[in-house]
């Protein structure tokens, strides 16, 4: 598969599965923020736009935390950046894309919000956002040939989605209330799930515990690291000249599992937020060993005039 097709993949499946998760985020904070009125606003929205990387916006509202997470197409951190991200990569991939998912992504992108709007017309955006990114992936999964492309689109969600629930249960652990964990877990879709697995049972050691080791849930890191694995090991079985290069990124993939799974539990908890920001500079680097390896163009040949040696 050519380099730029594979790259346009990962990319559309990270910036689609990030605006899916972006929209999840948002939530867990406005929910909390009005089911909990001991909570500061500008403490909360601070806190989250620090999670995402955002630190140009002094003391932020409700409606600076939609601006730059939600509709503002200027801010790379937005839904409507990712969806315009992931748009322009299934257009440079669109010989090999279904028709059906590249009208998927283009229908999304030109229904999406071209103002603003207050936090009363938020929650029926940020559901609709997760509904797109819902189609997206049950198009994909039911028209795309297990292949290659589909390899690379799958890995990149999978870190995706490993890096966003990492700063879900970090926005939960530095969050203080008695809501806290049960609004995490219902960002997630892993509230009724969690119910069940733990028989009724709710604490806030068992959530975190659920949404970090538990493979068996999709939205867990545990399962977006072991898909993540899966696929990479795949996808160099494939292209067997480049093993080397990418067995950089599965043994940091390796070696971050091990980690989380062979830890006490105790001992994760108690450092929480440190555990989930080692989780997202563990899918950092293995994206940039990913690109440096199977999309970085190739150096240009250098030519050799007579008399230079």
């Amino acid at each position: 598969m050519l380099s730029r097709i594979a790259e346009s993949l990962f990319w559309i499946g990270r910036y689609c599965e990030r605006a899916e998760d972006t929209a999840r985020l948002l939530q867990v904070h406005l929910r909390l923020l009005v089911e909990d009125t001991s909570l500061i606003e500008s403490t909360v929205c601070a806190d989250l736009l620090s999670l995402m990387g955002v630190d140009h916006v002094a003391q932020p509202t409700q409606e600076d935390v939609l601006r730059v997470l939600g509709y503002d197409g200027s801010e790379p951190n937005s839904i409507v950046a990712s969806w315009r991200a992931a748009r322009d990569n299934a257009r440079r991939a669109r010989e090999v894309i279904p028709l059906e998912l590249w009208e998927c992504i283009n229908t999304t992108w030109h229904q999406l919000p071209s103002g603003r709007f207050g936090p009363g017309r938020s929650h029926s955006f940020l559901d609709w956002a997760r509904e797109r990114s819902a189609l997206f992936t049950g198009i994909a999964r039911g028209t795309m040939v297990r292949d290659e492309g589909w390899q690379f689109l799958l890995l990149g969600r999978s870190l995706e989605q490993a890096n966003m629930t990492a700063r879900v249960v970090a926005a939960a652990a530095s969050t203080r209330g008695g809501s806290t964990w049960p609004t995490t877990l219902r960002s997630c879709g892993a509230h009724d799930a969690f119910l069940r697995t733990y028989r009724g049972f709710q604490a806030d050691r068992e959530a975190a515990e659920f949404l970090i080791l538990d493979s068996r849930f999709p939205r867990s890191v545990m399962h977006g690291l072991v898909a993540a694995t899966h696929c990479l090991e795949t996808v160099t079985r494939a292209n067997a000249s480049f093993a080397s290069e990418s067995a950089e990124a599965l043994r940091a993939l390796g070696a971050l599992r091990a980690h989380l799974q062979y830890s006490a539990l105790d001992d994760l908890l108690i450092g929480l937020d440190g555990e989930m920001m080692a989780v997202q500079q563990t899918c950092g680097r293995v994206t940039s060993t990913i690109t440096n390896t199977f999309f970085a163009a190739q150096s240009p040949r250098a030519w050799i005039t007579e008399g230079a040696w």
